[in-house]
């Protein structure tokens, strides 16, 4: 467990052919007095299961994952600094530090070695968490993962990042809800909702203060890693980021731990626009740890 206590509020969510499925938002305190965030669902004896959102999303914006997973396994989401419930704090914003949150809420709910599972920023967040705690790393899921995000903005935001807060800022969910549907009709409908509530409860302040996101060299750093890999990609063409030089050389450092599955007609929202293939990788990546004996590589380092 973490040295930090949890605060547990448990709420409802919506049914599925499970039955109800229970949420739980809990916070864990962090050694340092920082609070994070995250929401748990399920339970059983399956691998648990780590969702890592995107930038401006949040943990609530996994709900047709979570209704697919949480019948047999703990699945837990948690809210990034600065986003859902989780204060952004004065520190610089970092993948590192967003990678220590994480690790924190894995020891909170048992030290378990888990699947991770990680959109865009929490695609790197995941893959420094595998590099830097990999006893509670089983596995990883990199949707699309921020791979490129142009060049570093040393003490302040990357670019992408101040426009797309500037747009959010001071609309009501109701008009981002009603545009979201407008713009991305193939969306699952329970999707749009907390997706649209997301951006109302980020933090501005994340405009105005220092990043970090070129720690590493996210794509070469694969190569450090000893657990199995599902990279899930959409189409460059279509808004996607990672491209096709990137996965070969992946696929050349990862060997047969790395699974690409590309998903043709989806832009950078992967799940949202081609869920059924999503979920389909997904299981067949706890399968995969299953398979290899909670997914770490014998001590001596060979791989499968």
């Amino acid at each position: 467990m973490s040295d930090g206590p949890l605060r547990s509020d448990s709420t409802t969510r919506g049914s599925t052919t499970r039955g109800s499925i229970d949420a739980v938002a809990d916070l864990v305190v962090a050694p340092d007095g920082r609070e994070i965030a995250f929401v748990r669902w399920g339970g059983g004896a399956g691998v648990p299961v780590l969702l890592l959102h995107g930038v401006t999303d949040s943990a609530e914006c996994w709900g047709s994952v979570v209704r697919h997973l949480a019948g047999g396994r703990p699945v837990v989401a948690v809210d990034a600094r600065g986003h859902g419930r989780t204060p952004l704090g004065d520190e610089p914003f970092t993948i590192g530090a967003l990678a220590s949150d994480a690790a924190e809420v894995l020891r909170a709910i048992g030290g378990v070695p888990a699947l991770v599972v990680g959109h865009s920023l929490g695609g790197v967040v995941a893959e420094e968490l595998a590099l830097t705690e990999p006893g509670l790393v089983a596995g990883l899921v990199l949707e699309d993962p921020a791979w490129d995000t142009g060049e570093p903005t040393p003490g302040r935001a990357p670019e992408f990042l101040q426009g797309w807060l500037a747009m959010f800022a001071g609309v009501p969910a109701g008009a981002l809800d009603r545009w979201a549907r407008r713009e991305n009709p193939t969306w699952p409908d329970d999707e749009v909702v907390p997706w649209a509530r997301s951006k109302t409860q980020v933090d501005q302040r994340l405009g105005r203060i220092a990043h970090d996101w070129h720690g590493r060299d996210w794509v070469e750093a694969l190569g450090q890693l000893r657990c199995p890999v599902t990279l899930v990609t959409g189409d460059q063409a279509r808004g996607s980021i990672v491209g096709m030089a990137q996965v070969g050389r992946a696929t050349a450092l990862l060997g047969d731990l790395l699974v690409h599955v590309p998903i043709a007609g989806v832009g950078h929202s992967v799940r949202h626009e081609g869920l059924a293939t999503y979920l389909a990788a997904v299981d067949d990546a706890l399968a995969r740890i299953d398979f290899s004996d909670e997914g770490h590589v014998p001590p001596d380092g060979a791989r499968p």
